[in-house]
């Protein structure tokens, strides 16, 4: 299932979700390939959806939407 184009882009696409929601990767999370496909992949869930449910479950704090930058004294 590795080599299959179309489950790379899918997996590519929980990495960049992933990092812009919690700055984590797919290896940081553990997953276990053989439970992504059978789990997720081949049920057609979105990669969002996927992050959602993770997040969820693990409880994550997703990082701000907006960082405010430091003030400059003067």
């Amino acid at each position: 299932m590795k080599g299959d184009k179309a489950y790379r882009d899918w997996r590519k696409a929980i990495n960049e979700r992933l990092s812009e929601i919690y700055c984590i990767t797919a290896e940081d999370a553990g997953f276990v390939e053989e439970y992504l496909v059978s789990q997720h992949w081949q049920s057609n869930e979105k990669p969002l959806e996927f992050v959602e449910w993770f997040g969820n479950k693990f409880d994550l704090d997703p990082l701000p939407s907006y960082v405010r930058p430091p003030q400059r004294g003067g």
